[in-house]
This record gives C-alpha cells, sequence and structure tokens, in this order.
C-alpha cells in the first residue's frame, strides 16, 4: 500500500509542476502578442504638431508641359521623364533638334532630333539673374 501512496504523490506532483510550468510558458507568449505588431497600431493621442502657424507657404506653380516646336531657340528644357529630377537638361538649336548640355555625370555633348509635337518643360528663369553676376565677374577678371 505504501507503493501505491507513493505513486499517487509523485503523480499528483508531476501534474502540478508540469501545470505550473505550462502557465508560466503561455502567459510571456500572450504577453508578447500583444507587442508583436505594435508598429501597425493607430497611435490612441494624435502626436503634437510641431511649429504651426496660421500662415501658408504659396505652393510653387506646376511647370507645364509645351511643346517642342514652340521653345525659342537656345532655350534650355527637360524632357517630361526628367520632370523631377532635372539631370538631363537639353538646348533648342533648330526647330527639329537639341543638343545635351555638358554635366558632370554626362560630360559629352551631343545633338539628336526632336520631334516637333513633343512635350517638354522650358527651364525656368534664374531668380535674381545670380549666374548673370557671376557671369560677369569672370568676364571682368579675364579682361
Amino acid at each position: 500500500m505504501d507503493d501505491i501512496l507513493v505513486m499517487k504523490t509523485v503523480w499528483k506532483t508531476s501534474v502540478l509542476t508540469l501545470s505550473v510550468s505550462v502557465l508560466l510558458l503561455v502567459n510571456p507568449a500572450q504577453a508578447a502578442s500583444h507587442y508583436r505588431y505594435a508598429q501597425y497600431r493607430v497611435p490612441r493621442h494624435a502626436p503634437p504638431a510641431g511649429n504651426q502657424t496660421n500662415q501658408t507657404k504659396p505652393a510653387e506653380p506646376q511647370e507645364k508641359p509645351v511643346k517642342f516646336k514652340d521653345l525659342p531657340l537656345h532655350a534650355e528644357f527637360y524632357f517630361l521623364a526628367d520632370k523631377e529630377k532635372k539631370l538631363f537638361p537639353r538646348i533648342k538649336i533648330s526647330e527639329t533638334s537639341a543638343r545635351t548640355v555638358p554635366t558632370a555625370g554626362n560630360p559629352n555633348v551631343t545633338a539628336s532630333p526632336v520631334p516637333a509635337e513633343t512635350q517638354v518643360i522650358a527651364k525656368k528663369a534664374n531668380a535674381g539673374g545670380k549666374d548673370d553676376k557671376k557671369e560677369q565677374g569672370d568676364n571682368k577678371k579675364k579682361s
């Protein structure tokens, strides 16, 4: 009989320790699921607005595309595909062709035909003529 009593006690303690260990392992796993997708949750409170004023800056006017044939000779322009980056400027040299402007990325100058109906974006005039003043100063130094 002592063996049966010992077996019952061992069985009860092993079930009890197994239950406790399962509870200890399951609780952290469930708690971790709460934090798992924290980056996708919407904040409960709106973040404080930084440096808001009642003044609004006027939006820059959108550059409207024009037809290549409508550009004046020697006008600098960009193709529509280069609208955002403006890395490949060209200059209209005749009614049907344009040449590339040498840049650090592309120092070679090439001329290519451009259909008259092609939509292009004309380069804006220099703000305040800063480049013109720089060129005049360079000319004075050379003379």
